[in-house]
């Protein structure tokens, strides 16, 4: 009926679906980003290009696969992880640059947007692999804590308490109680990356991983209005229950970045 409240276990439907693709991804990543090296590249390399491809889908949705545009895009973008991981962090965007020439010569459409979300995807990708290789295993953890910090408190406190939503017009769903969760549960991940790591102080640990949590939200966000914008709900159905690569990392991606800015800034 129109207006009954949601029930209980309506609201928690896609729970055990989204817990069981979670672990795989998980177990994959952390054995990836154990190993460290090239195994990073190479997942990397990989899940670029998934991504590329989705994204492409959000602002080309009617486009087919046998468009060039589609693998100068996937090309560019895992070629600037291939660029990173061999000579360093800048040098992915050279990749990026002559990826977006190639795009405006063979007179694609939508080349700026192409050319956008080569750079949206290859610079949060390079930066994590640079930060494993230069920093090791601990940060790597703290971002991805961070973010899903964000995630499942956005998740479990907007389904529980509802209330007003955060921005009605790009994410329907999305609720403040949902938000300020999320930072809450960012707040106990600096707490426990400062007892473990310790390479801040327990103010920054903890102000830093709202921040990055902020920015994960902004990430959804961002890729909530592209989808709005295609008609989609979701990227792709790459994912049990969570959708496509970039309905499951958008906010990683947002993260990266944000932190590769601190580190080039000399704030972490």
């Amino acid at each position: 009926m129109p207006g009954t409240p949601e029930q209980p276990a309506a609201k928690f439907a896609d729970l055990w679906v989204r817990i069981a693709s979670a672990v795989v991804m998980a177990a994959i990543a952390g054995i990836v980003f154990w190993k460290g090296g090239d195994y990073v590249a190479a997942l990397l390399v990989v899940v670029g290009g998934l991504m590329a491809w989705e994204f492409r889908r959000l602002i080309l949705p009617d486009a087919s696969a046998s468009d060039m545009g589609l693998w100068v895009m996937v090309a560019g973008t895992s070629g600037a992880v291939v660029a990173a991981n061999l000579f360093g962090f800048w040098l992915a965007f050279p990749i990026v640059a002559l990826a977006a020439v190639i795009l405006w010569q063979i007179r694609h459409k939508r080349p700026v947007w192409m050319a956008t979300g080569m750079v949206y995807l290859a610079t949060p990708l390079a930066a994590l692999l640079v930060i494993r290789q230069g920093q090791g295993l601990g940060p790597v953890l703290w971002l991805v804590g961070v973010v899903v910090a964000s995630d499942v408190g956005g998740y479990f406190f907007g389904r529980i308490f509802g209330g007003p939503r955060f921005w009605p017009a790009i994410s329907p769903k999305k609720t403040w109680a949902g938000t300020i969760g999320g930072w809450a549960l960012a707040l106990g991940v600096g707490f426990f990356y400062w007892i473990a790591w310790a390479p801040i102080g327990l103010l920054p640990a903890m102000l830093y991983s709202v921040l990055l949590a902020m920015a994960a939200q902004a990430g959804d966000l961002f890729e909530s209005w592209l989808k709005r914008k295609a008609g989609m709900k979701d990227s792709s159905n790459l994912i049990p229950g969570h959708g496509g690569l970039l309905d499951r990392f958008d906010g990683l991606l947002a993260a990266t970045t944000l932190y590769m800015l601190l580190h080039l800034l000399g704030a972490l």
